[in-house]
């Protein structure tokens, strides 16, 4: 928020330092991030007139230029510029001067002639059309009017007002207005606010013959206030309205456009003019707009609009989209002759829905976004009004036409001045804090121990119900000083914090996967339906199911994932393009299935991703059981069978027991290819949900055997379909003889060649027998030996000869 100290003083006194000011504005709550002159990183600079120019004796497009600056004695400029001239008023910069770029001007010698000074340009002080006419001009800048000579030359260009420019927190749309700042300023600085008076201007006439007003839908526009102007006279704004446009950053355009723009600045409401006879039957209809409807705004773009944004229309088709911007079709022209000027009160998170789909943002829609009131609304058309007649910009036609649909009566709440002591920890009695209040404008009176606060219209940050205290608490140590508080230590009841047993078990999940030399990852929740395409999903796999996002960034992120593996491709692709020496990652995160109408479901899901030379689906399994170890929940089982995007022969589901946790595997290579992955990657990812439920926080423990082992070795044939699983739970769960245990059952060597039959294979399995209560003799051997033979049988294999 700009606000310039002119403008300021023309309704405050001000008697301090700019820098007491900006401290006094900070401690309201108002951060005061820079003060500045008008014309900025422009110093030694005045007012000159040529006396003469002749032609450089050395260089073609050069001249000779005296150069009078007020001080007794002529300057020898050597000048460019093709418009220099003798009698012209132009700006000198003498020698030490500072133009914008960190440019300090020095006597330097052109052809042989030392130029003392520079004559500028409106580049070179760095203004353009916008604070001074010509300034954009490809030479020096003329200076307008009679000056006296040696005149700084911010004086001579209106531009010697200092700004200063004001952060503005988003609970004080109030203040995005000339008036609204003062209003805190004069409070600030401890005097009175001399808040302007509007005239109110009676119209001429009937205004229901000019233009008529529906509003459809009263929940996005509760007020919608117009008046009607004829004999419209198109010309340049005045000269103090010009100035003051450009002091916060408005370029003037004509009187029609910048009274709107003036009451904005000035008031903070934003308001639009319409050429009504562009306005069928001048009638303005403010609605929804139609699926498919487009609007060509003053931009001339023609943007698509969708029934969830309101349309200022008129019967048959948009002339604007409501807060943020005009319709081209009725723009103000120079012919123009009736316009309809609206101050209209728009729902802030509609505009901010609209603007946010058109991407698109203007001063206006930012004003809206914030808040504005209704009351608000009636006072810049008023202020519009005003001006209008002072202009004699055109003739006002008959009263206001005003559909509201919202409350406008004084709104009164009730606050305890204990409990704003109590939350202050101060002892102002409630005389005291009426007497404060009253200087931001909180008319209050005293009940007790209650207030009784009358709330300004332009207070909407001031709520009703249980947070008016906390509001009103704030009004009073702002205005009292944060500094003068004195601080105390938090209180209140204290209790012990605990993790719950889910993070706990993440916990110990990324230290157990960070101590196999794995770097946990971070990737981000959306993806795009290209990439759920890459992992060749089968028609109805439950991971098609993402949730589309109503408002995304880009197409490349307008999914909510339902796997962690393609964000663990794209960064195994980051990470072997860089070169970073990393090859081992793993992830927590969510997924979210679209499968409740209501609320998508969220999965908790860990991932592995190993890549490293020499790693391979041996490896990635021997992760995930190293895993499931750690948290005690003991032998895993795997089956053959994956996702698409896993090779068929090298990766296998996981469960425990007959819990399902998850799959691992080889990547495909045209997969992992369409990530740009193009060596063997190695992922897995399993549930979270079934990990907690078998997770086993307390371990048991056991004895160590006291009576020795036996190990055995055993060579089997079976047929190719016959998984290793398979014959190693039959080895496990035979019937041995009583007080016999096989323990330690795994596979060492699997065969194929000359020696196997056709549609065969050899596979060798190691065990070890063992009692708890005994040494084993040779018949307790072979009696467990025959069992296990028998129970491989069931599956088909037999002992290799």
């Amino acid at each position: 928020m700009k606000l310039p100290l002119k403008w300021l003083k023309e309704y405050v006194e001000y008697d301090v330092t700019h820098e007491e000011f900006a401290k006094k504005l900070m401690w309201r709550g108002f951060e005061v991030e820079e003060i500045s002159p008008e014309l900025k990183n422009v110093t030694g600079v005045v007012v000159s007139r040529v006396k003469s120019v002749v032609q450089h004796p050395e260089a073609q497009k050069l001249k000779v230029c005296k150069v009078d600056s007020g001080g007794g004695s002529l300057h020898t400029i050597v000048c460019g510029a093709p418009n220099v001239r003798e009698g012209m008023l132009a700006p000198l910069a003498l020698p030490g001067a500072k133009l914008p770029g960190n440019v300090e001007i020095t006597p330097v010698l052109m052809r042989g002639i030392e130029s003392s000074g520079m004559l500028c340009s409106g580049a070179e002080l760095g203004i353009t059309d916008a604070e001074y006419e010509g300034a954009d001009f490809d030479g020096l800048l003329e200076l307008k009017g009679e000056h006296a000579l040696g005149t700084p030359i911010a004086d001579a260009l209106g531009l010697n007002d200092v700004i200063f420019n004001i952060e503005l927190t988003a609970n004080r749309p109030d203040c995005q207005s000339i008036i609204g700042m003062c209003r805190e300023a004069a409070s600030a600085l401890g005097k009175p606010f001399n808040e302007p008076v509007i005239k109110q201007v009676e119209g001429t006439g009937d205004e229901s013959g000019y233009a008529k007003v529906t509003v459809e839908n009263t929940t996005l526009c509760p007020r919608y206030a117009c008046r009607v102007v004829k004999d419209i006279r198109i010309e340049p704004s005045p000269k103090w309205m010009q100035q003051k446009l450009r002091s916060v950053g408005l370029r003037p355009i004509n009187n029609i456009v910048d009274i709107t723009n003036f009451v904005m600045v000035e008031y903070g409401h934003p308001m639009h003019a319409f050429d009504l006879e562009y306005v069928t039957d001048g009638h303005i209809v403010v609605r929804n707009a139609y699926e498919g409807e487009v609007v060509k705004t003053l931009d001339s773009k023609e943007r698509q609009v969708d029934p969830s944004m309101l349309l200022i229309a008129d019967p048959k088709r948009g002339v604007g989209i409501a807060g943020v911007m005009g319709g081209e079709n009725s723009e103000i022209k120079p012919e123009t002759e009736a316009i309809l000027f609206e101050a209209a009160v728009f729902l802030g998170s509609n505009i901010r829905a609209t603007a946010r789909k058109l991407r698109h943002i203007t001063d206006a829609a930012a004003r809206f976004i914030k808040g504005v009131e209704p009351v608000g609304a009636e006072k810049a058309l008023m202020r519009a009004m005003e001006l209008v007649d002072e202009l004699k910009a055109g003739v006002i036609v008959g009263k206001t036409i005003d559909v509201c649909a919202a409350d406008l009566a004084e709104r009164v709440i009730n606050v305890d001045a204990k409990h704003i002591n109590r939350i202050l920890n101060t002892e102002f009695s409630p005389e005291e804090m009426a007497a404060m209040l009253k200087s931001v404008g909180l008319i209050t009176s005293v009940n007790g121990h209650t207030l009784n606060v009358k709330v300004p219209h332009y207070r909407t940050d001031i709520e009703s119900g249980l947070e008016g205290d906390w509001d009103i608490a704030e009004e009073v140590a702002r205005i009292y000083g944060y500094y003068n508080i004195e601080p105390t230590l938090m209180a209140g009841n204290t209790f012990r914090g605990r993790l719950t047993p889910p993070f706990l078990l993440e916990d110990k999940i990324k230290d157990t996967l960070a101590a196999l030399g794995a770097y946990e990852m971070y990737n981000y929740n959306f993806i795009s339906p290209e990439t759920l395409l890459s992992l060749k999903l089968a028609q109805g796999d439950e991971k098609q199911l993402a949730v589309r996002i109503q408002n995304p960034f880009g197409e490349d992120q307008s999914l909510m994932r339902t796997t962690l593996i393609p964000g663990m491709l794209k960064s195994a692709a980051l990470n072997l393009n860089r070169r970073t020496g990393h090859g081992r990652f793993f992830e927590v995160g969510n997924a979210h299935f679209d499968n409740d109408p209501v609320l998508a479901e969220e999965r908790k899901l860990i991932g592995l991703c190993f890549f490293l030379n020499g790693e391979d689906f041996y490896t990635i399994k021997g992760a995930v059981e190293y895993l499931a170890d750690s948290l005690g929940i003991g032998e895993l089982r795997f089956e053959a069978g994956s996702g698409p995007y896993l090779h068929k022969g090298r990766s296998a589901r996981v469960y425990a027991g007959e819990t399902y946790l998850g799959e691992l595997g080889e990547v495909e290579a045209d997969v992992a290819g369409a990530f740009d992955v193009h060596i063997r990657l190695l992922v897995a990812e399993l549930s979270f949900e079934a990990l907690f439920k078998l997770y086993r926080r307390e371990r048991t423990y056991r004895q160590l055997p006291r009576y020795p082992v036996v190990e055995r070795d055993l060579a089997l044939i079976a047929d190719e379909d016959v998984s290793a699983n398979s014959l190693k739970l039959a080895i496990e769960e035979s019937n041995l003889p009583l007080g016999v245990l096989v323990e330690n059952v795994a596979l060492f060597d699997v065969f194929r060649g000359e020696t196997v039959p056709k549609g065969k294979k050899s596979m060798a399995y190691s065990f070890t027998l063992r009692s708890a209560e005994r040494t084993l003799d040779e018949a307790d051997i072979a009696g467990a030996i025959t069992a296990i033979l028998a129970a491989l049988k069931s599956t088909g294999a037999v002992l290799r000869e």
